[in-house]
């Protein structure tokens, strides 16, 4: 029985034994639990610390991008960019075909890379070697690898695109976009000067470029910025600049701000002595000269006709391999270093009105005139003549004839580019006339969709050869400047003549006032769209222009007569409506005025003095 006892007690020892060693791991175990639930915990705090963080950097970041865009919408209000004109722009030339000037690309990008080579790459070359393509190329390979650039595309034909303040506008814009310490700089400039846009152009170039780009070179940032200003030789002299004026004044300090480091320049222009005048001190110290015109580039014309004509539809008469291996050789072979010439062919055979066949066979078979021969452009000079020739026919349509050189007249010419709409109310030409001109010269324009939408040219060297009466020897097609002006002042006139009337806006006037005050007038941009036609808008902010190119002493007696009504009835709805334009538009009036030629100093005494007058009433 004690036996019995005993084990039992044991065993009631064990299991207490047990009891307690479960007890003591279940305290184990809260333990363990509780350190769990407080590491947890902690670990939730620095979630919740951490997701504090983000949140409060992702207010600072909101702020600063809220920042960043107000000050971008400043800038804009201010400056007024052509951000088309850059390289992301919707009226950028076309790149390079794939697989052509990769060899200059690359050295290019390399170059731009490169801490330690020239800080400034002129590239020149002769119109229509490719340099605006490649241009775009470059900065396009640029943004995608990552490097900042910034770049603007002049351009003689399209409004505002080759003002020098515009110029200087859309750089500064494009430097605050990209950098933060260009942005602060130009930011300051406004805060001590905000009418600095509006200065003079010295004032500008300092501010607005040359000091920001002092800034990027402070700067912590590693990387460079590459300015890309292609066609320098297309920019306009603003008033009071002569000759190479202009130049003299944006290109040294570019050059300058490249000289500071982070900072690289890369040019384009026709090899003209003004712009090498220019450029060569600095290229001797800073750069790098690239003539392209010298650079082989048949396999590369090669290529670019290849596909090009390869992807034409071909009906089944054609032979299986076209154009054959004779043809294209002929075609790279006539196109020498000009990838106009090529680019001009290919939209020349894809014209609706022939086979590509007869088309091909037109612009092969074309003959070599007597004056071309010593010429680099002869070629293309010949190319230009037989799309012309092809579309007007042997010389016996005269009227048809007519309405394509005023036609030609008007884009060459305007001050901005023409629509169809445009051309039929200035030149006074049946609309389905002037669209049906339009469209049959495809080959060297861009033909729009609508024909309230600009007709852009492909390249400037067509409006050279036009212009040009040693390159253009057929008189049907050679545009006379000043008779192409007075085609276009004459319908300047008779536009204004039909449409000014008083108070063209319907403005209440303030108790007082002889002309509105435009920056009190509500809605004003909509109200010049209801009231103000296109063709009136042109007519209003660029009769000036086309009168003074006008030889008055060979003129016709319509022109002469639309001027008197203009005089002595219309002028001052005239003045009105310039004021509702705008500050711009009003001094541009003046400056115009002031340069006026003598043939009609009656109509700048009669217009000058009401002018200045009335500027004081203008915002």
């Amino acid at each position: 029985m004690m036996v019995t006892h005993q084990v039992l007690e044991n065993q009631r020892r064990e299991r207490e034994e047990q009891d307690r060693e479960r007890e003591k791991q279940n305290q184990e175990r809260e333990e363990q639990h509780r350190e769990r639930e407080q590491q947890r915990l902690a670990r939730e705090e620095q979630e919740l610390e951490r997701e504090n963080q983000r949140r409060e950097r992702e207010q600072q970041d909101q702020a600063r991008e809220r920042q960043r865009r107000a000050s971008e919408r400043a800038l804009i209000e201010k400056l007024k960019p052509i951000v088309t004109g850059t390289a992301q722009g919707k009226d950028a030339p076309s790149g390079c075909m794939h697989g052509t000037r990769e060899e200059l690309l690359n050295e290019f990008t390399t170059w731009a890379t490169d801490n330690v080579g020239p800080c400034v790459l002129w590239l020149c070359g002769l119109a229509g070697t490719g340099k605006s393509s490649i241009a775009q190329s470059f900065a396009t390979r640029l943004a995608e690898n990552g490097i900042l650039v910034v770049s603007f595309f002049i351009s003689r034909h399209i409004h505002r695109r080759n003002d020098l303040y515009s110029i200087i506008h859309t750089l500064a814009f494009e430097l605050a976009r990209v950098h933060h310490a260009a942005r602060t700089s130009i930011l300051q400039a406004f805060e001590n000067d905000s009418r600095i846009h509006e200065l003079n152009l010295d004032r500008q170039t300092d501010q607005l470029l040359l000091q920001p780009l002092r800034a990027v070179a402070a700067s912590d940032s590693v990387a460079n910025i590459i300015i890309v200003l292609d066609a320098l030789d297309e920019c306009d002299n603003p008033a009071g600049l002569v000759g190479d004026g202009c130049l003299a004044k944006i290109i040294p300090v570019l050059n300058e701000s490249a000289s500071l480091g982070k900072v690289k320049l890369f040019l384009t222009s026709r090899p003209l002595h003004a712009i090498g005048a220019v450029m060569q001190p600095f290229i001797d110290r800073l750069g790098r000269e690239v003539k392209l015109h010298e650079i082989p580039t048949t396999n590369d014309i090669r290529t670019y006709l290849k596909r090009s004509l390869g992807a034409i539809h071909r009906p089944s008469v054609f032979s299986a391999q076209w154009p054959s291996v004779e043809c294209l050789d002929a075609l790279v072979q006539r196109a020498g270093s000009f990838f106009i010439y090529a680019a001009t062919v290919v939209r020349h055979i894809i014209q609706d009105q022939y086979t590509p066949d007869e088309r091909l066979a037109d612009i092969l078979n074309a003959q070599r005139t007597s004056t071309d021969s010593d010429s680099p452009y002869a070629e293309v000079d010949r190319l230009y003549h037989e799309v012309l020739s092809l579309f007007i026919g042997a010389g016996k349509h005269p009227i048809l004839t007519e309405r394509v050189r005023r036609i030609l007249s008007a884009v060459m010419l305007g001050r901005e580019p023409m629509s169809i709409q445009m051309m039929s109310c200035l030149l006074q030409l049946d609309l389905d006339a002037v669209r049906r001109i339009v469209s049959g010269l495809g080959a060297i324009w861009a033909v729009p969709s609508r024909d309230g939408d600009p007709i852009v040219l492909y390249h400037e060297s067509f409006s050279d050869f036009l212009l040009d009466t040693s390159r253009c020897t057929d008189l049907r097609f050679t545009l006379i400047s000043s008779i192409g002006h007075e085609y276009l002042s004459t319908g300047c006139l008779r536009v204004l003549n039909q449409q000014l009337v008083r108070d063209i806006c319907q403005v209440p006037l303030l108790a007082g006032q002889e002309l509105p005050n435009r920056s009190r007038i509500y809605n004003i941009k909509a109200r010049l769209s209801e009231y103000v036609s296109p063709p009136l808008r042109y007519s209003s902010l660029h009769v000036l222009h086309h009168l003074a190119e006008v030889s008055f002493a060979n003129c016709s007696e319509e022109i002469l007569n639309n001027l008197r009504v203009f005089c002595q009835g219309k002028l001052m709805f005239w003045l009105e409506l310039t004021c509702l334009l705008g500050p711009t538009a009003l001094s541009s009036l003046v400056v115009q005025l002031a340069s006026f030629p003598v043939e009609l100093m009656d109509l700048r005494v009669q217009c000058l003095a009401p002018s200045i007058r009335a500027s004081s009433t203008v915002l």
